[in-house]
């Protein structure tokens, strides 16, 4: 889902959508009550073009964590201006690196191969400071698994536009902002500023948390987070306890399934920098359970999306 698809998308549903300098975009049904935040990040990790070589070939560097052993050999899309161009990541085969193989792969060893034959070819297609954009189709698996690119955080932004249409004719006791924050990958920045504008007193933040339920996982140090068994409530100081407590009782008393995500630190996730907000904003972090973060084959559940629409819709009817 593209920046401008969310703001058409939930327009229908609120009173006003507006954009900030950081790119932000918020979305806000006026209400009678107390002012709250629902957030969801729209950016994505993706690589950002950084040298064009003399034959053509497009070195990058990462907006956001990427592990470079998912990267060779995969489609990706670089925006530049209006048009899409089709690039391939390209290393030295194994068949050729021999004592190399076993070393991990640094970023200069990684290039966009765009089919150009010189650096002037390449730059009527391409700039620096572009980005390149993992290229995946999404699929169905079974068990209403669901598999694509950028789940984190596309599932975030879907949760917030079904609770939108929820909402659209309900008499709700709450002034709701819908915010699909920027730079969150790299940072947070969007969140903090979009904070110190809306000054919230309650915030419930949408995003993905890792799936543990997969071969070489350890439940001890990894958590122990299931697909299919809903979606996942964060407990600890990133996390208002009362909201906390309030979002797990709306989930017993409708029957909905949820699972625990113990947090002993900062979340990582927007929520961080909007709990210190000012005086100190009430946060709580709702997340979509997900295998193979950040790669361009994400995996989730159909049963979790809906698992957190329904806790968050019904903890504010």
């Amino acid at each position: 889902m593209s920046y401008k698809d969310f703001s058409d998308k939930i327009n229908p549903f609120v009173g006003e959508v507006y954009n900030d300098v950081l790119g932000n975009i918020v979305a806000h049904k006026p209400g009678m009550g107390k002012r709250i935040m629902l957030i969801a990040h729209h950016d994505v990790v993706r690589l950002m073009i950084t040298h064009i070589d003399e034959n053509g070939f497009l070195y990058v560097k990462p907006a956001g964590c990427i592990d470079t052993l998912i990267l060779q050999a995969r489609k990706v899309v670089i925006r530049h201006k209006d048009n899409e161009v089709v690039g391939i990541i390209g290393k030295k085969p194994i068949h050729l690196t021999r004592e190399e193989q076993n070393v991990k792969v640094a970023y200069e060893n990684l290039w966009i191969d765009i089919g150009a034959k010189s650096r002037a070819e390449a730059s009527q297609m391409v700039s620096k400071g572009d980005y390149a954009f993992f290229c995946a189709d999404y699929e169905e698996l079974p068990n209403d698994l669901i598999t694509g690119s950028y789940f984190d955080n596309q599932v975030g932004l879907n949760v917030l536009l079904k609770l939108a249409e929820q909402f659209c004719e309900a008499n709700i006791p709450w002034d709701v902002y819908f915010v699909a924050s920027n730079h969150e990958e790299i940072g947070m920045r969007g969140a903090s500023v979009v904070a110190h504008s809306i000054k919230p007193e309650i915030c419930i933040c949408v995003d993905v948390t890792h799936a543990t339920d997969y071969p070489t996982m350890n439940v001890f140090r990894d958590g122990d987070i299931k697909l299919g068994e809903g979606c996942v409530l964060a407990k600890g100081p990133n996390v208002y306890p009362a909201l906390f407590e309030s979002l797990e009782e709306t989930a017993i008393k409708h029957k909905i399934m949820y699972q625990v995500e113990a947090s002993p630190y900062a979340t990582g996730t927007d929520a961080n920098v909007i709990q210190l907000y000012r005086d100190g904003v009430k946060t709580a972090v709702v997340s979509i359970p997900c295998r193979y973060m950040h790669t361009p084959h994400e995996l989730c559940s159909k049963k979790d999306i809906e698992s957190a629409i329904n806790i968050i819709g019904k903890f504010m009817v």
